[in-house]
């Protein structure tokens, strides 16, 4: 139920009465039976929305065996009893695992496990707000980047991902203005290393390993429409609690909704080539959306009319009166806030596969290895030693060595401390 109204909400965003990739999807049914249909499969992050609604698309296909992963225990339970409650899926083989997929239980199950075919990924820290302070931002490393390596040389390791390993990417890590994009970005480049012969003999931040090079592929996409964290679906909790809609008034965003999410993983992880790049085909002038419109959209969808108040303080202190609600809104000051999207990043090459609301991102080659190698040792020693990082600042000269396209937006604002 909840599942099908957030849905109904992202096409009132979007504006699309169904899946912009429909006719994509569609087309490709042929392949995506081949791919999905009796495999074993991995889903890491499978709790989160983009995880979970990947989740429902592959089960459309029949796979074999699916092995759920999150630490997000409650929610990981509610996945499956969800699946176990659906009349077209509830007697698929399907198990889960509430742990860390870069801790030392994850590797004993892929030891014991029989090869995977499939693996996808959606285990990440997505924040912008990230950027608070060094230990937010190191752990933000750690997940997107050193875990991720370690994983992927688990996977190599144990015969794990032979048919590819899907990781999702952001449109943020096109021309990165945040260090979380900047990790997505450093995260593409991890995939195509392991990809690699230089991968052969181990993993970027020093642990032997040997294993096959495995494909793998990424997606870079919009704001999932009310995911569970996002500023939409916040509107949804303000509502619920009372409480006053606030955000930004000059930032545009495009939007994709959870169905199309997961869609566009499915095609990402079966369409490029390793180390492609499957983004959509949106529109600058008609997809991009303002959050001040879309609290609009929200608020009329529940027979309300916005009032827009001129402070924060105000905002804060206003009540619902009728059908009108408190509304707040003002330029964005946080930090690493770009005003728009893109997909294709400066030195990446858009390329045509026959799709009708699809392409492809063509990486520009990857820096040096002992470059890589240099940059993931140093992350890997500030997360063990935080007291070594001694800023942010360090941590961006750091990324810069490998992701020339960084342009920190530096600003004294944090997301933290507005509503």
């Amino acid at each position: 139920m909840a599942e099908t109204r957030l849905l109904e909400l992202g096409r009132l965003v979007t504006g699309r009465k169904q899946s912009l990739f429909e006719s994509d999807y569609r087309a490709a049914a042929v392949q995506l039976e081949e791919a999905f249909s009796n495999r074993r499969i991995l889903v890491v992050g499978a709790a989160g929305s983009i995880g979970s609604a990947t989740l429902r698309c592959l089960l459309e296909w029949r796979p074999g065996e699916v092995l759920l992963v999150d630490t997000a225990e409650n929610n990981l339970v509610e996945v499956l009893r969800e699946i176990r409650s659906d009349p077209k899926v509830g007697e698929s083989n399907i198990a889960i695992e509430p742990i860390d997929f870069g801790s030392p239980m994850m590797e004993s199950i892929l030891a014991g496990q029989a090869g995977f075919d499939w693996v996808f990924n959606f285990a990440a820290v997505k924040h912008v707000r990230s950027e608070r302070d060094v230990p937010s931002l190191l752990q933000m490393v750690d997940t997107n980047l050193l875990k991720a390596d370690r994983f992927l040389g688990w996977l190599r390791k144990y015969g794990h991902g032979q048919m590819g390993v899907f990781f999702v990417s952001s449109d943020k890590a096109a021309n990165p203005a945040n260090l979380m994009g900047a990790s997505k970005r450093m995260m593409e480049q991890l995939l195509i290393w392991h990809g690699s012969e230089d991968a052969s003999q181990g993993n970027l931040h020093g642990e032997p390993i040997e294993g096959n090079p495995l494909r793998c592929t990424t997606a870079r996409f919009a704001n999932v429409a009310f995911s569970d964290g996002s500023l939409l679906l916040g509107f949804l909790n303000r509502i619920a609690k009372g409480q006053p809609l606030a955000g930004p008034s000059d930032i545009r965003r495009y939007f994709v909704t959870l169905e199309e999410a997961g869609q566009i993983c499915c095609l990402g992880a079966i369409c490029p080539s390793h180390g492609q790049i499957l983004v959509p085909r949106l529109s600058l002038a008609d997809d991009q959306k303002n959050f001040k419109q879309i609290a609009e959209l929200v608020l009329h969808h529940y027979g309300l009319e916005p009032r827009w108040l001129d402070t924060e303080a105000s905002a804060r202190l206003a009540t619902p009166s009728g059908t009108t609600w408190p509304c707040f809104f003002a330029p964005s000051q946080a930090m690493g806030e770009k005003e728009y999207e893109e997909f294709v990043g400066t030195g990446e090459t858009p390329l045509e596969i026959g799709l009708d609301n699809l392409h492809i991102v063509e990486p520009p080659p990857l820096p040096e290895t002992k470059t890589l190698k240099e940059v993931f040792g140093k992350l890997a020693r500030w997360r063990e030693e935080p007291d070594l990082c001694t800023g942010k600042e360090q941590i961006v000269d750091c990324m810069k060595l490998v992701v020339d396209s960084l342009h920190h937006v530096t600003r004294e604002h944090s997301l933290d401390k507005g509503m």
